[in-house]
C-alpha cells in the first residue's frame, strides 16, 4: 500500500497468535526481522499508512516484552484471563479487540482498511460487520490443523494471509505429529545446553527420554521411538564430556544438519 493517508488499523489477538506460534517454538516478536510479526506488518502495509497497531493479551502469562512491542509503535492492551492453561484457557482479549474495533469504526470513519490477526472463529461477527460497512478487511491466521476448515473465515473478508508464509516459516505449516515431535525434541535438547544450570553437564539418553515423556506427554515406547528417529536422522550426535576426571556420555543437536539449523534459528537462536 502506498500513500500517506493513515487509513489502516491493525488489531492483533496476540494471545491467540502467541500460543499458536508457541507450538513451533516461534516468538511473534522474533529477533530476526523476517520472522517478526510486528515488523513484517509495518513493512507490508507501510508505516505511513498505518494509523494504529493494537495488541491484546494477558501479558502476565506471555513471555513477551511489552517495552519491546511499544518501541515498535504497538499499543498493548492488558486483558486478564481465567488463569488456566491449554484448552481450558480463555480470556477477554478477543472481546476487547472487537469492542475497540467497533469503536474505531464509528469514531474514526477515515479508517478504510482493517487488519485482523487471529484464527479465532469468534472474530467472524466482527469481520462481517466491518465488511458490511464498506471497509476493506484482511485477516491473518495460522493455517494449520488448529484452524477450523468449516469456519470459512475467508468468506468474511477481502483477503486472507497465511502467517506461516507471511512470517517465512512455511516449512512448518504441514508438519505431521512425528515431524512436530522431532522439531520440539531438537529445540528441547538445544535449550537444555543453553540453561546456565547445565553448563559442563552432559544430557544422557535416559534423561532425554524421561524429559520427552514428561514434556511431550509420551509413553516410554513413544519416547524411545522418538529418540531413535533423532539418532537415525542424525538430528543429534553423541558427545563426551570430561568432568572431575570422569567421562560422561550424552547427546547434543547436530548443528551441521540443515534442518536442525532451521529449527534452531526459527526458535530465535543464532547459529554460527
Amino acid at each position: 500500500m502506498n500513500g500517506r493517508v493513515k487509513d489502516t488499523a491493525i488489531f492483533i489477538d496476540l494471545e491467540n497468535v502467541y500460543y499458536g506460534l508457541k507450538k513451533y517454538h516461534m516468538d511473534p516478536d522474533h529477533p530476526d526481522e523476517s520472522h517478526n510479526l510486528f515488523l513484517r506488518l509495518q513493512d507490508h502495509y507501510g508505516r505511513e499508512s498505518i494509523r494504529m497497531i493494537e495488541a491484546y493479551a494477558d501479558f502476565e502469562q506471555l513471555d513477551l516484552s511489552m517495552m519491546s512491542l511499544q518501541k515498535k509503535r504497538v499499543h498493548v492492551h492488558q486483558v486478564y484471563g481465567n488463569g488456566r492453561d491449554g484448552r481450558d484457557r480463555k480470556n477477554a482479549a478477543d472481546i476487547q479487540l472487537c469492542l475497540d474495533a467497533m469503536e474505531v469504526l464509528y469514531q474514526i470513519p477515515e479508517i478504510s482498511t482493517y487488519i485482523i490477526v487471529s484464527a479465532d472463529q469468534d472474530m467472524i461477527p466482527l469481520l462481517d460487520r466491518l465488511w458490511s460497512k464498506g471497509k476493506r478487511v484482511e485477516l491473518f491466521c495460522l493455517c494449520d490443523e488448529s484452524l477450523s476448515r468449516s469456519a470459512g473465515l475467508h468468506e468474511f473478508c477481502d483477503n486472507t494471509h497465511n502467517l506461516f508464509e507471511f512470517l517465512n516459516i512455511h516449512q512448518f505449516q504441514n508438519l505431521s505429529r512425528v515431524d512436530r515431535l522431532i522439531h520440539n525434541a531438537v529445540v528441547q535438547i538445544y535449550e537444555w545446553y543453553h540453561d546456565p544450570n547445565n553448563i559442563g553437564k552432559s544430557y544422557g539418553s535416559t534423561w532425554i527420554k524421561n524429559d520427552f515423556i514428561r514434556k511431550f506427554h509420551l509413553d516410554e515406547l513413544e519416547a524411545n521411538q522418538l529418540f531413535s528417529k533423532l539418532l537415525k536422522g542424525k538430528y543429534i550426535i553423541p558427545v563426551e564430556i570430561e568432568m572431575d576426571s570422569k567421562t560422561y556420555y550424552g547427546y547434543k543437536v547436530n548443528l551441521t544438519h540443515p534442518q536442525v539449523q532451521t529449527m534452531v534459528k526459527i526458535a530465535g537462536y543464532k547459529v554460527s
